[in-house]
Order: structure tokens, then C-alpha cells, then sequence
């Protein structure tokens, strides 16, 4: 290679190299000189997070559209304290957070088991230890959250019981409190951190929201103050548009059990339907969680925020709405049956003080269903300590749940098997002889009821007098003849001592017999069938169940599953996803002679004595039956009644009991008032609008 050519191409390289150099050299000015806040800006940011964005319940609706539970828009606050830097950063932003709630007023999630001020005590009887005490007596015991805790945290010195001056002691140590912070503000700053370190040592798997349903004014204040790692989302939550059916509705809360929740695509902060409806139809209300990316600077505050997008699909995961349930239920008609319980129930006996109602069609809907005492859904909440001591025990549902020896209400039942089964006819008439004497040998031979009260007889009476008149003997009389193993079998089919079918949670019950004997380890003695004929002995079903067996019965014999569902409409309501169709479970072959002997002695009852005098003025015919079932040791006598309108075409049945409340025909006021209201005031009212119409 000449000199010449190696110079030429000497110069080429120089002359790239340069423009290399000269090229980073420009790119590097614009990075750090040009462009220098900006990227530095991007560096301080965090990559992208997702977040599983809950979508809002879809609205509960009576049968008639009035909307029940909707939802509102509100604020809450949450934590996070990776943000929140070292011991003395975080403990100054929340005592800051701490600050702000006091001055607007707020209160914030605090379970930590202390009093709130010095000298400190526990505010639990048995802070270290759970103690549940089950039926039979026997006791379990369990670790509290506290327990487990300080287990996890091993603090030195610290005996596996201390006072509550010596576990405040260590765990403002623990925690880094400041020495200086006076005794109220740690203890507030300490039962903030208690419930972070329960999340960060998975003691609790629950979701901390510090402060939920917050208005916009205290939101305000917290953004003005940019506290690092204090975080304020925006969420629905429940509202209530009536104070009435409670149980029937349900409430939202924390998911308690995630084990059940997490196959399904439940997150930890997730809020599910606890109890009635809400639990019940949550797979219809719940609708589909979203993804939203969002991007945070290192001190918390959100840079951008996206819906996600789906990298196989391309599709946004905005979240879903749930879908619209319409419940079978009567709104009104459920507040005129929760007055009627308030207005009749107490003053009826002396001790009656307890009770509950179901309304159904002859399909197995059910219109109404109440329980006294009771509560409003709004109040459950803030009065969850109050109503859950209260000795009247207003959160159970007795409707559903609530078992009760049926009395002479189960004598219709009997005379269906025995006209059915032909042991018995409509125009066999049976002696009354006051006391029982078909067992000689037996020293106290059972009486009927007016012997007892008055040593007078019935006489000769027909099935239809006998359900009439309620005349034990003649039912001692065809209990005897069918035999306990029919009896069962038509308690069965008319769905009595087992569930209905309905979607929220009831009790089974039982039926008096050999199965039910030698469950508690009893011996079953042939005796014992007339005791069960007239639905006495260990026969015990729920309210529920009484109303169904009444709707089969004068529905023709037909037994239907009991359901709240009636229609569920999609998220704008523009669609009709699903409508019930009744559902037959069992046919009981009633003959129309028969089932007109039972009605005409049903029509009878309900128009002589006290009941004729509650429903005199009804605005149609109804039928009864009365019952009244003697509880051991209660003086009272549960008092129980069977209703059924009108009487030529059955629309509704109603089944009520009143726990204390002696005779049966007492509180033939209260249905006096349903059937009232369902036939006349209801009518006169403004007519309701068209189902697919919302009232708000």
C-alpha cells in the first residue's frame, strides 16, 4: 500500500471516529443538559403497577322495580408503607394523618385491644384467647390476632401475657415511637401500626382500609398535605333505599373466609355479600373486577393511571357492573307485615316479646318474610355491638332459621294422608270422647283440649268439623290409623322437617318419629303417633316451611321450592338474562272432595271465636288454622296460625308464629292486617308502575 492511499484512508477513519464522538457527545448534552429534568423526573418514577379494580354491585329490586340497594360513590383512605420511608418518616406522616382525622372528625379502622388513653387497659375481657362455648357446653379455644402477633415478633422481655401498660411499652419501642409523643398520640399512632403489621405478618389476610365512606371535604385537606404513602381511592358502596327486610337483604362486607373466594378471581380487598340476598345472588351482583395500570412517583403520588390492556386479546379490562336482581318480594307488603309484627307482638301475653312471619304465593315466591324484633339495614353497621347483645337477638332470622313445634297447625296435614290414604273419609264422623281410650292401660289417657279446659266434648264430628273445632281425639283417632310412617311420608311431600329450596340460609328441622328418636338415642313408642298427629312431641319446623305446606296444600297439593328469585336484568337493564320458572318438587294426589273438606273446615275456623272476630271485616274470605304448641319449660305456649286467601282462589298463605304467644287465634290480628292490606289498602294505593320502571 503507497503512503498516499494509507493517508487517504487514515483520514476517513479520523474523520468517522470524530463524527461518533461528536454524535454521543450531542446526545449525552441533550440527556443531561436539554432533557435533564425531564428524564430525571421519569427516573424517580416507579414501573407501572396493576390493580384489580372491583366493579359495582348491580342494584336489588322488589317484585315491582322499587330499587332496594343501589350504590353511591364515596372516598376511603388507604396505606402503603413501603412508600412511606424509615421509622420516623412513616410515624410523622401518620401521625400528620392521625391530626387531619381529628380535626375533620373522622374516625379511622382501629382493632388494637386498648383503651385509647393512659394508664392503658385491655378493652377485651380475654385479649389473648378466643373462647367459644358450643350447644352441648363443650369450649374451644383460639389465639386472638393479638396473640398470634407477638408470636411473630418475638419482642424481647416480653412475657406471653403482659399488661396492657407493658405491650404499649414495647411496642412503641418496637415501632419507633418517638419518646417525646404524648401517651394519646402513640397509642392512636400504635393501633395504626398494629393493623399494618398484622397485613405485613399474614396474620390477618384481610385488606386494611383505613378509613372508608369519607366525604369530599376531609379528602381535600388530605391531598392538600401530599402525605407520602396515604392513598385516596374512590369506591361504591352500599345504599339502602328502605328500612325494611334486613334479613332478606344481606349486607357487603370484608371477605372473611378467602379460601372460597380466591378460584373465583377475588382479590383480598375485595367486598363480598354477607347474608341474604346479597350473599345469596353474589355471583350475579358481583359483575367483572377490571385492571388498571398505574404508575407511582417514589413518593406516592399517581403519575398516570390506564385500563389495562389484555396482550393476547387487545381487549380493555375496564371492570363489568353486576347484573340487576329482582326479588320476588313485596316491599310494601314486607313493611305492612314488619308493622303488624310491631304493632301486635308485645302486650299480646305477658312474656311475648319474639316472632316472625312468611308470606308466600302458590308457587313457592316469597312475598314477605319478618322477623320481630328487627333492624334497619342502615343501622347494621354502626349498631353491630348493640343489636349482636341485644338479649331479643334482633340479627337472627327466625323466619328461616327459627324452629317451632306447629301444634294443631299440622292437623290439616293429617287429614289430607287420612282422606287420602282412605283411612278416614269427608263424611266418617269420630266420637269425641274427651279423654282418649283407645290405650286403657295408660294412667293419664290424652285429653282434647276442651275436656281439658272445660270437661266438655266435641261430640260427633267430620273432618271438616274436626279441623274446625281442632278436636284432638279425632286426630288421636287418624294419627293411630295412618301409622307413623305415613305421616312422615306426607310431612315429606308437603315439605315439612327439611329444607325448601329457598337461596338464602334456612334450618332443616325434623319431624317427630323413629329417625328423629333414636337421633337423640330415644326409644320410639307407638304412643308417641298421636302426640306427632296433632304436631306436637319433637316436631319442629320453621315459619318457612309452615307457609309452603299451606300454599301446597290449597294450592291443589303441588309443593314447590321456595325461591326469592324472580327476574335478573343486565347492568343498564335494557335485558332480561333470566326469569324463574316455578320449580314442583313433590305431588301430594289430593281429590277435590277432599281438599274441599279441609278448606271448608279451614273457612270454619277462621269465622267463629276470636278469629271470627279479626277477620269479619276482611276484604275476602279467608281459611285458618290455629295452633298452639307448649314449649318445656316456658310457661307460654307458642302461639301459631296458618292462613290461606281467598278462600275460593287462593292467592297468598301466610304462616305466623309468636314465641310466648298462648293461643294461636291472638295473633289472627296480625294476619288480619296482611290480608287487609294484600286485598284492600294495597289496592287503593297508587297503582304501582310497570316492572321495567325504576323508583328511586
Amino acid at each position: 500500500m503507497d503512503q498516499k492511499h494509507f493517508r487517504r484512508r487514515s483520514r476517513v477513519l479520523l474523520f468517522l471516529l470524530l463524527a461518533v464522538i461528536t454524535t454521543y457527545t450531542w446526545v449525552l448534552f441533550r440527556l443531561q443538559v436539554v432533557n435533564g429534568g425531564y428524564y430525571l423526573e421519569q427516573s424517580t418514577r416507579k414501573i407501572a403497577n396493576t390493580e384489580t379494580v372491583q366493579a359495582a354491585r348491580g342494584d336489588i329490586l322488589d317484585r315491582n322495580g322499587r330499587v332496594l340497594v343501589t350504590n353511591r360513590a364515596t372516598y376511603q383512605v388507604t396505606l402503603d408503607e413501603k412508600l412511606m420511608g424509615d421509622d420516623q418518616k412513616r410515624n410523622a406522616t401518620l401521625l400528620s394523618l392521625l391530626d387531619i382525622c381529628r380535626e375533620q372528625g373522622v374516625s379511622w379502622t382501629d382493632t388494637f385491644p386498648v383503651s385509647q388513653s393512659a394508664p392503658f387497659s385491655y378493652t377485651s375481657e380475654s385479649p389473648f384467647e378466643n373462647v367459644s362455648v358450643a350447644e352441648d357446653g363443650t369450649e374451644t379455644r383460639s389465639s386472638t390476632l393479638l396473640t398470634k402477633l407477638l408470636r411473630s415478633l418475638k419482642l424481647k422481655g416480653l412475657s406471653e401475657t403482659p399488661t396492657a401498660s407493658e405491650l404499649m411499652e414495647a411496642l412503641r419501642t418496637y415501632f419507633g415511637v418517638d419518646p417525646l409523643v404524648s401517651s394519646r398520640d402513640a397509642r392512636a399512632l400504635v393501633g395504626v401500626l398494629y393493623e399494618l403489621t398484622l397485613r405485613s405478618r399474614d396474620v390477618s389476610r384481610t385488606s386494611y382500609i383505613f378509613t372508608r365512606d369519607v366525604d369530599i371535604d376531609f379528602i381535600t385537606v388530605v391531598k392538600e398535605h401530599k402525605l407520602t404513602g396515604v392513598k385516596v381511592e374512590t369506591v361504591t358502596v352500599r345504599q339502602y333505599n328502605t328500612k325494611y327486610a334486613a334479613h332478606l337483604l344481606g349486607q357487603v362486607g370484608a371477605i372473611q373466609n378467602f379460601d372460597a373466594y380466591k378460584d373465583k378471581g377475588y382479590s383480598l380487598s375485595d367486598t363480598v355479600g354477607i347474608g341474604g340476598a346479597e350473599a345469596a345472588f353474589e355471583d350475579l351482583l358481583r359483575g367483572t373486577s377490571g385492571v388498571k395500570d398505574v404508575e407511582l412517583s417514589q413518593s406516592g403520588r399517581v403519575v398516570s393511571e390506564s385500563w389495562h390492556v389484555d396482550e393476547e386479546t387487545g381487549e380493555v379490562q375496564a371492570p363489568q357492573p353486576g347484573n340487576n336482581v329482582m326479588l320476588t318480594i313485596d316491599i310494601s307488603l314486607q313493611e305492612a307485615v314488619e308493622e303488624a309484627l310491631a304493632r301486635h307482638i308485645p302486650g299480646m301475653t305477658a312474656d311475648s316479646e319474639k316472632g316472625a312471619c312468611v308470606v308466600m304465593d302458590m308457587t313457592g315466591g316469597v312475598l314477605a318474610s319478618a322477623t320481630y324484633p328487627t333492624y334497619a339495614p342502615t343501622e347494621y353497621r354502626a349498631q353491630y355491638n348493640t343489636l349482636a347483645s341485644d338479649p331479643a337477638q334482633p340479627l337472627f332470622n327466625r323466619a328461616l332459621q327459627g324452629l317451632y313445634a306447629p301444634g294443631s297447625t299440622f292437623k290439616p296435614l293429617v287429614a289430607a294422608a287420612g282422606l287420602t290414604e282412605g283411612v278416614i273419609t269427608t263424611k266418617e264422623k269420630i266420637q269425641d270422647t274427651g279423654r282418649y281410650l283407645h290405650y286403657d292401660r295408660i294412667q293419664d289417657q290424652p285429653m282434647c283440649w276442651i275436656y281439658r279446659d272445660t270437661r266438655q266434648t266435641h261430640g260427633y264430628e267430620n273432618v271438616a268439623e274436626a279441623i274446625r273445632d281442632s278436636c284432638n281425639i279425632y286426630f288421636f283417632e287418624t294419627g293411630l290409623r295412618l301409622g307413623i310412617a305415613q305421616i312422615n311420608d306426607y310431612a315429606d311431600l308437603f315439605g315439612l322437617g327439611k329444607q325448601t329450596g329457598l337461596e338464602l340460609y334456612e334450618e332443616t328441622g325434623q319431624i317427630a318419629g323413629p329417625e328423629t328418636s333414636a337421633k337423640y338415642k330415644q326409644t320410639w313408642y307407638e304412643g308417641e303417633t298421636m302426640y306427632a298427629a296433632i304436631g306436637q312431641g319433637s316436631t319442629q319446623v320453621t315459619p318457612l316451611q309452615l307457609c309452603n305446606y299451606v300454599a301446597t296444600l290449597v294450592n291443589g297439593g303441588t309443593n314447590y321450592t321456595a325461591h326469592l328469585l324472580k327476574t335478573v336484568k343486565s347492568n343498564d337493564f335494557t335485558q332480561v338474562l333470566e326469569e324463574y320458572e316455578p320449580q314442583a318438587r313433590n305431588q301430594v294426589e289430593l281429590e277435590d272432595a277432599h281438599l274441599a273438606a279441609i278448606k271448608d273446615g279451614m273457612r270454619m275456623a277462621a269465622t267463629t271465636g276470636t278469629m271470627g272476630q279479626h277477620f269479619s271485616n276482611s276484604p275476602v274470605a279467608v281459611g285458618a288454622k290455629t295452633g298452639s304448641a307448649q314449649v318445656t319449660g316456658q310457661a307460654t305456649a307458642n302461639a301459631v296460625l296458618i292462613v290461606f286467601a281467598p278462600y275460593e282462589n287462593p292467592e297468598i298463605a301466610i304462616a305466623t308464629v309468636v314465641e310466648k304467644g298462648g293461643s294461636g287465634s291472638r295473633v289472627a290480628a296480625i294476619a288480619a292486617d296482611i290480608v287487609e292490606y294484600y286485598f284492600s289498602a294495597r289496592d287503593a294505593m297508587d297503582a304501582p308502575p310497570a316492572e321495567n320502571t325504576l323508583i328511586r
